[in-house]
């Protein structure tokens, strides 16, 4: 009888063994069906795409295309090239090329006698207005985060009880630059961890998880905790604010360079360069129109835009002056204003 049931007992562990194998291969092919068909809805969004925008097919691919900011670009040139290049300021309204200017800079920055930056160098853009401060540790794109085993989402190591290391955009921009847009916007206690890593170009993390006796934990974790995360970078920061706005322990590490308005004439050249990369002719007399009315160089590219779609409405393959002054009265003089007088106000 014991005989018996020793077999009746292993005849029911061999069928659940075999049922829920089973039931694990259909898992793993229903999981795999599922991945080619999000594989096969990718590649069709993929191959969709609408045309480039005339403001980014009009944004300059070298510095001798930049309009305006003639100091502005040297002094940024002195502060990027050679063999000590510095942290960064950058002042001025919105759309007069402070990124552009940037990224075309510190293009040639890597190629400067004696530059420290490789060839490879990151240039790493953030925007700082998007960055908020969680209190909790646990995402924070900037600086980088330790995701504790207690969360969800910690992964294989997490499971194992191994704090799971995030590393933030101070880490990937190490050796390179780091560009953040509108950092007048950032919260004050983000910033001053920013401060700290750039003083001692390391991050450093913690966790209440961390053990550096524990077996399952990988070297690379163990390092991190005991030594940091490089993050030897230099900062580009532009903002619309005024330099009295921002903090003085920002200002004393950085150089500070102020980019004007364009002129007129400048946003007119813009005008024009925009109406030709569209395929349209714009006279004289229409592309300084629209530099007197447009705020800026994006706002200039926008009123032509304006006028192609005005014109295609019309049913005309090319916009007339009749298009541009509608454009202008739409996008212009209204906008010009309302910037103006909130500019001011930051002044």
């Amino acid at each position: 009888m014991g005989i018996f049931m020793d077999i009746v007992r292993a005849f029911a562990m061999l069928t659940a063994s075999v049922y829920f194998l089973s039931r694990l291969i259909t898992k793993k092919e229903r999981f795999k069906t599922c991945d080619q068909a999000k594989l096969k809805r990718l590649e069709r969004l993929k191959s969709v795409s609408l045309s480039r925008p005339l403001s980014e097919r009009t944004r300059p691919k070298k510095l001798n295309e930049m309009v305006g900011q003639a100091d502005g670009l040297f002094c940024l040139k002195a502060a990027l090239f050679g063999p000590y290049p510095k942290h960064v300021i950058l002042y001025g309204p919105p759309g007069v090329g402070k990124t552009t200017a940037a990224r075309l800079v510190f293009e040639g920055a890597v190629k400067s006698p004696g530059s420290p930056f490789l060839k490879d160098a990151p240039f790493i853009e953030m925007d700082a207005s998007l960055i908020r401060l969680d209190e909790r540790g646990i995402a924070d794109p900037l600086i980088g985060s330790v995701h504790d085993p207690i969360y969800q989402g910690a992964g294989e190591g997490g499971q194992s009880g191994i704090p799971q290391i995030k590393e933030g955009a101070v880490t990937r921009a190490h050796g390179g630059v780091l560009f953040l847009d509108e950092i007048g916007e950032m919260h004050p206690m983000e910033l001053t961890r920013l401060l700290k890593v750039m003083e001692d170009r390391v991050v450093r993390l913690e966790s209440a998880y961390f053990d550096e006796n524990m077996k399952e934990m990988d070297e690379y974790t163990r390092r991190v905790f005991e030594k940091g995360l490089p993050a030897d970078f230099r900062l580009i920061a532009a903002t619309t604010k005024k330099p009295n706005q921002l903090p003085p322990a920002l200002r004393s590490r950085a150089v500070e360079i102020v980019f004007s308005d364009l002129t007129d004439r400048e946003k007119a050249f813009v005008a024009h360069r925009a109406a030709k990369r569209a395929g349209i002719h714009l006279t004289h007399k229409q592309c300084m129109r629209i530099g007197r009315n447009a705020v800026n160089g994006r706002s200039a590219v926008s009123i032509v835009e304006l006028s192609v779609g005005a014109a295609a409405v019309n049913g005309r393959g090319s916009a007339g002056e009749k298009e541009v002054e509608w454009a202008i009265r739409v996008f212009g003089d209204k906008r010009k204003e309302n910037n103006d007088s909130a500019f001011k106000k930051n002044i």
